[in-house]
């Protein structure tokens, strides 16, 4: 920086949107923030990703009980409490099936409406609707659980679904961290989806409780209840107004307009006095300023991504709903049992231990995607596999990959989504909405059609081989776009990096002179510029560079120490290049 250009205000730097230990700009509120962005998705985010380990409950207070045939019924409702804690018909199961295919839909499919919302009146909003049926929700649960035999299947298909709309909510509200704090951001993203995955060791939690302890639902939903106010609260205290985020948005965009004016000058002196190149610090974008969400999502590396979500969620969503049954159909019942225990453990610990991995990946290899999108492509793969194989040890190791692999699949995929160097940050709430739309659609309504082809369909015979076919040929169509995906990645990576921000600095001749040469995302800029052998430039000539970089005309002259000294030949100034 020159001597004659003044230090940047720094203040302008901060959010003096509050004042005191929290204001935002505080480091003691960023880190509360971190914590409380995967406190409140754990609490109240994805409970419904835990469904199979609520089953057993509501199957022994007589859930959907009536879809049996009276006789099997009235058997069914005299078992010992310990033995009516499995499915009494198939009807049953399916009614299980239908009531977490619309409870999944909803934890992805209306963040179309929460992304609309964020984007238009800001994270505070979202998070009071999401706050509002996450309560109603879990106080349902508990009403309904209190009625003992006077329990009402609507109020099931009612409380359930208004949790799993509240979680997408939740999460998109503590997304917005991630933009308040971009340095916290590769953290923050991980961590909310982790977290969303890891949220299903909430059911399990009950589950325990009542099995173990024999505390009975009522209590245990009217306590969490009680944990989620108290939670939801402090965490939407944290989240900015809309009128904190326009600023907030604003200064950011000043900075970076700071920054943008100033690349082209630390290139040029990093690239020193000979023929040398030096890299600009630029990253290059996926995005033209102005691009429409028609275009964004027309893009071929949105389309491949989503396309990959569908399927593999779409595999995933229908084991977790049809998990147990599907073991008990193709294993001794032994084992099966083991497998189902197992499994309802290690998935939330093990989704919560992944988030360790997803910081690492997400951050290590934040511009280098098709390295963290073809771990996880490879992770989903590992899952299919194993999974399709009726062994005892393959469904073991399924098990096993299943938490990591879909953990760090949405940490991954929300990462993607919200990156300012794929999409522009005023548009995260609607991508993520929308994608998340799509990949509910394709993703989460279909298994509840498989469930029906496993349980009534004639070919194959039995229903085992039906699960298995079902998987098979899902996993088939993983691997193509496992393949596909991250080679997409790769090549278009290297396209832009070779596109990207490159400042070369060639001498001109034995009389000391020098040429500055600049690549943009879209070619050269005008120019080469030439400076003769006491770093005199011309004045139009660095206007012409500057502009594209973000810098009006008189900024850009400054910026260099090329500002003109009246003459309008246009052809040379009397100042130095610093």
């Amino acid at each position: 920086r020159p001597p004659s250009h003044p230090e940047p205000d720094r203040r302008a730097q901060k959010m003096p949107m509050d004042s005191g230990c929290l204001a935002p700009s505080s480091k003691a509120r960023q880190w509360l923030s971190v914590v409380m962005s995967g406190v409140a998705v754990f609490t109240m985010g994805g409970l419904c990703f835990g469904f199979d380990s609520i089953y057993p409950i509501l199957y022994s207070g007589g859930a959907f009980l009536d879809y049996c045939p009276a006789e099997q019924a009235e058997q069914c409702a005299a078992r010992p409490i310990e033995t009516r804690q499995t499915k009494c018909c198939d009807d049953q199961l399916s009614a299980f099936v239908k009531l977490t295919s619309v409870s999944l839909f909803g934890a992805d499919g209306v963040a179309v409406v929460y992304g609309e919302l964020i984007d238009r009146a800001g994270p505070r909003w979202c998070m009071s609707i999401a706050l509002v049926l996450a309560w109603l929700g879990l106080g349902l649960v508990s009403f309904n659980a209190s009625l003992g035999g006077a329990q009402r299947d609507w109020m099931w298909n009612v409380a359930f679904p208004l949790i799993g709309n509240a979680g997408p909510g939740i999460f998109m509200s503590v997304l917005s961290f991630g933009e308040v704090y971009p340095h916290l951001g590769p953290t923050i993203t991980p961590l909310a989806a982790s977290m969303f995955d890891g949220s299903a060791f909430v059911f399990l939690l009950w589950k325990v409780l009542f099995q173990t302890l024999h505390v009975p639902l009522s209590l245990i939903a009217s306590f969490w209840l009680v944990l989620a106010v108290c939670l939801g609260c402090l965490t939407w205290s944290l989240l900015l107004s809309r009128s904190q985020t326009e600023r907030m948005r604003a200064e950011h965009a000043q900075q970076a307009e700071h920054e943008k004016s100033t690349e082209l000058q630390s290139a040029v002196e990093t690239a020193g006095n000979t023929d040398t190149f030096a890299e600009a610090p630029h990253v290059p974008l996926w995005y033209s300023e102005g691009d429409s969400l028609i275009r964004l999502f027309s893009r071929t590396d949105t389309v491949l991504l989503l396309l990959f979500m569908c399927i593999a969620n779409l595999n995933q969503s229908f084991y977790i709903e049809t998990f147990a049954d599907q073991a008990r159909e193709t294993l001794p019942l032994q084992q099966a049992e083991e497998i189902v225990e197992v499994f309802d453990i290690i998935f939330p610990i093990l989704s919560i231990a992944t988030t360790p991995l997803a910081i690492f990946l997400v951050t290590r290899y934040n511009h280098r995607e098709h390295i963290y999108m073809g771990v996880v492509c490879g992770l989903s793969c590992l899952f299919g596999v194993t999974q399709a194989f009726p062994s005892r040890a393959a469904q073991y190791m399924a098990a096993l990959f299943f938490g990591p692999a879909r953990t760090l699949q949405w940490a991954c995929y929300f990462h993607y989504l919200a990156s300012p160097a794929h999409y522009p940050s005023s548009s995260m709430g609607r991508m993520v909405g929308y994608a998340n739309l799509i990949v509910a659609l394709f993703g989460d309504l279909p298994p509840y059609a498989l469930n029906a082809y496993v349980q009534y369909a004639s070919y194959p015979t039995g229903q085992g081989d039906r699960y298995v076919l079902m998987h098979a040929t899902l996993v088939v169509v993983v691997i193509v776009l496992s393949v596909v995906f991250p080679l997409h990645l790769r090549n278009a990576g290297i396209g832009r990096a070779d596109r990207g921000g490159r400042v070369s600095r060639r001498s001109t001749g034995s009389d000391g002179g020098f040429q500055i040469q600049k690549r943009s995302d879209s070619g050269d800029f005008p120019g080469p510029v030439t400076y003769d052998s006491d770093g005199h430039a011309l004045a139009v000539a660095v206007t012409k560079v500057i502009p594209a970089l973000g810098g009006d005309r008189l900024q850009s002259q400054r910026l260099l120490g090329t500002e003109s000294d009246g003459s309008d030949d246009g052809r040379r100034g009397n100042t130095r290049l610093p």
